[in-house]
């Protein structure tokens, strides 16, 4: 039982070592977003102001092009962090199910390690109540005899 016992164990474990390095890899991806979202505010910003002097049709189109771009970048990294979540959410339900798993033999461990230890508990006292009997039995033929 031990062996399946430590088993059960190294799985949550290596579970919560993936788990948490998927948790690091998410928090990654959403500082990713958050610098693209930053980053199309701020040039958004920038071509306000120097909108409001005035603007040829070149550079209007180049900004429609460049702000295109970083909203595909915003959406693709959405749907990455959002993918990045999702495998978080499966490997946590997948930590508690072998974390689970591995309480409930640690607790079956246990409690056969109490009913063996219960068991050997009696048999020593059968053994010593035995033992008692013996005694008392072969002393009263000695004091009878004397």
């Amino acid at each position: 039982m031990q062996p399946i016992q430590r088993l059960a164990g190294e799985r949550a474990r290596e579970d919560a070592r993936r788990l948490a390095g998927r948790r690091d890899d998410a928090e990654q991806e959403r500082e990713r977003l958050a610098q693209l979202q930053g980053f199309r505010r701020e040039y958004e910003q920038r071509f306000a102001v120097s909108g409001q002097a005035g603007m040829d049709a070149h550079r209007l189109r180049d900004y429609n092009a460049f702000m295109a771009r970083i909203d595909t970048a915003v959406r693709q990294q959405r749907q990455t962090v959002e993918a990045v979540e999702a495998e978080v959410t499966a490997l946590r339900e997948q930590w508690l199910k072998s974390w689970g798993d591995a309480r409930a033999l640690d607790t079956l461990v246990e409690r056969y390690r109490g009913e063996e230890r219960r068991r050997e508990a009696g048999r020593e006292q059968r053994e010593n109540d035995d033992f008692a009997q013996r005694v008392r039995r072969g002393g009263a033929r000695d004091g009878g005899r004397n």
